[in-house]
């Protein structure tokens, strides 16, 4: 056997370790998210989105008093923790598509930059997903199917195509106004992740008030985060847009 040759075994087995580190990591990261899950992030799902993460059996009274005081039925009950593994069906080599779209949604409700907001591109739910085991074993066309799973089960609120050919998904039941949507519309289009109010009264051929309102209801709803300096004055940043 060369040294090149071996040089080269070496340099495999160092990335299988490293990768599988890297793996043992992420679990260990995402059952710390399910051990930290306490009891005021629980009534804030409840509270905000309907629903509730049963994840942690040391929590069951707890789930059990927020599911009656907030009415929530067994569907939006979330009891087993999807992993990556699960998605994957080695027997049949193909995606299972519903354990996908579970994934996906414990992972935004356990972002918790993301509570309250609720509404995301579907670009952005696919980069949720596409790690672990799971990279470049699933494509964007596997979680927008996953996506109209969980809307025909009811589990999300909506699975919307903007005029602008943008996929969002809102995972739970808020409302937006035509005004915000095309704001998030507008948005997307100048694609620098930011808009300043001259750009949505010039684009959108809106008063200053309409353009405040909306852009308030934004902030409000914790989609559009406000920042203003000396140099660049004020802008509305949308991380999800």
């Amino acid at each position: 056997m060369g040294i090149r040759k071996i040089e080269d075994d070496i340099s495999l087995k160092e990335a299988m370790r490293k990768k599988a580190a890297e793996l043992k990591l992420k679990e260990m990261k995402a059952k710390a998210s399910v051990d930290n899950l306490t009891k005021n992030k629980l009534n804030e799902m409840a509270k905000r989105h309907g629903v509730l993460l049963a994840l942690n059996p040391d929590l069951k009274e707890e789930v059990k008093y927020l599911q009656e005081k907030y009415n929530i039925p067994s569907s939006k009950i979330l009891k087993e923790q999807i992993t990556e593994n699960h998605v994957l069906s080695k027997r049949f080599n193909r995606i299972d598509h519903d354990k996908l779209g579970m994934l996906a949604y414990q992972r935004v409700l356990m972002r918790k930059e993301e509570i309250g907001v609720g509404l995301l591109p579907l670009s952005e739910v696919y980069d949720l997903v596409n790690t672990g085991t799971l990279k470049e074993e699933i494509d964007i066309k596997d979680v927008l199917k996953a996506m109209e799973n969980l809307e025909k089960r009811g589990v999300i609120q909506d699975v919307k195509q903007l005029d602008s050919g943008v996929v969002m998904i809102q995972f739970f039941p808020i409302e937006y106004t035509d005004d915000q949507i095309k704001i998030i519309e507008l948005v997307r289009e100048k694609g620098q992740g930011f808009i300043v109010l001259e750009e949505i009264i010039d684009g959108l051929d809106w008063n200053q008030d309409r353009a405040l309102r909306a852009l308030k209801t934004l902030e409000e709803s914790g989609l559009a985060k406000f920042q203003e300096n000396i140099i660049k004055g004020k802008r509305w940043f949308f991380p999800s847009a």
